[in-house]
């Protein structure tokens, strides 16, 4: 969804991305020299005060976390997937009508194929026209083997289906569902959240010879599903109470992992968890953690800020870029990387605020952003690493 934070970028400027051991936890008015949180303290679930231990360094590090190399700037337009590590499908923006006082403006929107490396642009049919307004959605299997498929012929009714890919078989799904929360359990099964107009809806573990099987949950604090994530054999979700509980097929009573969660986001190879924090009634700023399936918070707090948005992991697992707005031009503002392996937080040179989720390409080399622009509407920038 759409969200206008921050000011518009006029250009583009090839940045060089800062290593930083981050100032999460720091105060609202930050030293110039970037602390590091090498000397982390572990807190475990439920337990007790969060502690930060900040070094400040006198000198600059001797090694940098990550660097740019390039950044490619796309006008008018947003991502809508990955096609390749340098093609991608953007949809492009047009203003048709000026918004006036009492109608708002008008826009078209046109698709198109987009090579990096060339610059150039292939139109691709309008999918609406091509399948008289239905809507396709396909979710891979970790080996590839397998997709499943959803056709929307409204916001409402899906048609599912299971796609063998090397043969092209389909395999019908026999459900009704609402909504698209779901996701691969393991290689064979796919797990599916319904969703209904009256209560949470039943959850379905789908196989991919097409048979289903209801799992029984047994929770009355969930209303609906608005968290809910699933990997490495386990579900994931939130209940009304901003509590992040987790379960598996077999099992009819979940297991409570965190408390006050108002997002979270599974790495692809289902280790690890991106909790974002509700703050505590308002009495806190928002905070972003990373957990293991087991509920144990790994290290400290990655960011913090008055809005954290758009958490995106990397097809490799290896890292998480976020977004982080925070009205103090002193904290943390703009886009932040998270490396699981030197545990270390950096933010990206300009103080990006995105409008659309993040998008990492399949090696995870490229990562793109589409912010707001007065002229464009919206442009957007991928940047490529070096290796």
């Amino acid at each position: 969804m759409k969200i206008n934070k921050g000011k518009y970028i006029a250009a583009l400027l090839t940045a060089t991305l800062l290593s930083a051991g981050i100032l999460s936890g720091c105060n609202a008015k930050q030293e110039r020299s970037t602390p590091d949180t090498t000397g982390q303290t572990r807190a475990e679930t439920g337990g007790g005060k969060r502690e930060l231990t900040v070094v400040k360094e006198s000198k600059p590090p001797a090694e940098q976390g990550i660097s740019v190399q390039r950044i490619h700037r796309i006008d008018g337009a947003n991502i809508e997937k990955w096609l390749s590590d340098h093609e991608l499908e953007i949809q492009e923006t047009t203003l048709e009508k000026q918004a006036i006082a009492t109608k708002e403006g008008q826009y078209s929107y046109h698709r198109f194929r987009f090579d990096l490396e060339s610059g150039k642009r292939l139109s691709i049919k309008d999918q609406a026209e091509a399948d008289q307004g239905e809507v396709i959605k396909s979710f891979p299997s970790p080996d590839g083997k397998y997709s499943f498929i959803q056709t929307w012929r409204n916001k409402y009714t899906a048609v599912n289906t299971i796609k063998n890919i090397a043969t092209g078989e389909l395999r019908g799904v026999a459900i009704d569902n609402y909504m698209e929360m779901g996701g691969w359990l393991n290689n064979d099964s796919y797990i599916l959240a319904t969703g209904s107009m009256k209560d949470r809806g039943e959850i379905w573990n789908i196989s991919v010879d097409g048979s289903r099987k209801k799992i029984a949950l047994q929770d009355s604090d969930i209303e609906i599903f608005t968290e809910f994530a699933v990997g490495n054999g386990k579900i994931y979700y939130t209940d009304a109470k901003s509590r992040l509980k987790s379960f598996t097929p077999t099992q009819t009573r979940p297991i409570q992992l965190a408390e006050d969660v108002s997002s979270l986001s599974l790495s692809p190879d289902g280790q690890r968890i991106a909790v974002s924090t509700a703050g505590n009634g308002g009495q806190e700023e928002p905070r972003l953690l990373i957990y293991d399936t087991g509920g144990h918070v790994q290290g400290l707090l990655i960011g913090k800020g008055d809005l954290l948005s758009y958490p995106s992991w990397s097809p490799d697992s290896s890292k998480l870029a976020f977004a982080v707005y925070t009205e103090d031009k002193g904290g943390m503002n703009g886009i932040y990387i998270f490396d699981t392996v030197s545990g270390k937080v950096s933010p990206l040179g300009l103080s990006y605020q995105p409008v659309y989720p993040l998008s990492w390409n399949p090696s995870g080399t490229r990562l793109g952003i589409t912010v707001d622009d007065k002229e464009k509407l919206i442009v957007t920038h991928i940047v490529d690493f070096k290796k």
